[in-house]
């Protein structure tokens, strides 16, 4: 059974069952590339524009014309350049979760609404099931806190369609399809740097005031671009509500935070910084 986010409001989540996720389509994978991706010759349907069956079903939904290059390829997803008619996207397809390496997640998930007992208890046990549940829910979850980081204004892409283990989310780069720099990849220049920080204690701020805890937050997952941060990666977010080790992660996403931008030559206090994203 196929989940396709964008025909749902992101609230419907609360209320889903999770049974049936494998897809007898899906081989098992790890790193890719667009050569691999996209359908070829032998291909038994002539419709069919890739190899993918969840770029497929993204294609035919109308959010995914083409692939063009890759981006950054990872242990846990890669990311590639795309169009469609509104222009150019990007495409972050992850993994399969038996090939890549991010497993121990459990102190992220713990409180996520699942839904089905049965389906919760195979994810505990690590079922081939319970793996094909786990892969579906952690990049279901990536979309829905981009679409609620969006809307509570926290800088981060547009998210705009998803499908399986594949997302496809606003482009940040410029029209040559010139992808912007991470800040851990850039040397910034002083008063760059200090305004970066700036923007990334405000960004952490507001993802706080939402009521969440990015999980994973260092200018490792913050890109540079015409003089902006912007936030990305988020199938970690937690909630205060929901998880009992949000203020332990918090508290890390700040150590990291300034950690990385000391790298920077930012003289970034962890003390004052937990403080104002506390505050409000």
């Amino acid at each position: 059974m196929k989940i396709v986010l964008n025909e749902l409001d992101v609230e419907d989540l609360e209320v889903q069952n999770f049974i049936k996720f494998k897809s007898k389509k899906h081989k098992l994978t790890g790193k890719q590339s667009v050569t691999q991706l996209v359908s070829r010759a032998e291909n038994s349907d002539p419709n069919s524009k890739f190899a993918n069956p969840d770029l497929n079903a993204l294609s035919k939904m109308g959010f995914l014309d083409e692939l063009i290059s890759g981006i950054k390829t990872g242990k846990e997803a890669s990311v590639f350049l795309g169009r469609n008619s509104e222009g150019l996207v990007a495409v972050k397809i992850y993994t399969d979760l038996r090939v890549r390496s991010f497993k121990r997640d459990a102190s992220y998930r713990e409180g996520r609404f699942i839904g089905d007992a049965r389906i919760e208890k195979a994810i505990k046990q690590g079922s081939e099931a319970g793996l094909d549940a786990h892969q579906i829910l952690w990049v279901q979850e990536e979309f829905r806190q981009m679409k609620q980081l969006h809307e509570h204004g926290v800088n981060v892409p547009k998210a705009i369609a998803v499908n399986g283990i594949s997302i496809i989310m606003e482009f940040i780069g410029d029209e040559n399809g010139n992808p912007a720099s991470r800040i851990s990849d850039l040397k910034m220049e002083q008063d760059e740097a200090e305004e970066a920080f700036r923007q990334s204690v405000q960004n952490l701020k507001r993802i706080v005031q939402s009521g969440r805890v990015h999980g994973d937050y260092s200018t490792f997952n913050i890109l540079w671009h015409n003089g902006e941060a912007v936030v990305i990666d988020f199938p970690q977010v937690m909630e205060f509500k929901n998880n009992p080790n949000a203020n332990t992660f918090l508290e890390r996403d700040v150590r990291s935070l300034c950690k990385s931008f000391m790298k920077q030559g930012v003289n970034a206090s962890e003390a004052k910084v937990l403080r104002e994203v506390q505050t409000g």
